[in-house]
């Protein structure tokens, strides 16, 4: 009778292993010092997930303070940019003014290619008799 108890014994720890579940134990003190070392190690994941958790949204909200910041820049620049547009406009139009009631400068004939361009025609001197 020895025999068989030791042997469901076995079977019984194989099928817990196979099933990744705690080994049975008979013994009160064991089985109370397992809990205690099972309840720890949940606890301890438990601290970790809770410290992942913690981490993940502190660094959710430094990306949000960071978005934030940077669109608050661009938007400035944005502003920026127009107070100076609008700024230099006097100056802008002046300039452009400018140019258009300059004199315009006489153009070159260009050369056409494949045109014949005749060449000037040069009055020749007689020489003086003496």
């Amino acid at each position: 009778a020895v025999v068989s108890t030791q042997s469901t014994g076995e079977n019984k720890r194989r099928i817990a292993k196979s099933k990744n579940l705690p080994p049975p134990i008979e013994d009160p003190t064991k089985f109370s010092h397992l809990v205690n070392v099972m309840a720890s190690k949940q606890l301890a994941d438990y601290e970790i997930r809770i410290g992942d958790k913690e981490k993940k949204d502190a660094q959710e909200k430094k990306r949000e303070t960071d978005l934030a910041e940077e669109c608050s820049k661009r938007l400035k620049k944005m502003e920026d940019d127009k107070k100076k547009w609008e700024d230099s406009r006097e100056e802008r139009v002046a300039t452009w003014k400018d140019f258009q009631f300059k004199g315009e400068k006489k153009k070159k004939k260009k050369h056409m290619l494949g045109t014949y361009r005749p060449p000037k025609p040069r009055l020749e001197e007689k020489p003086s008799q003496q």
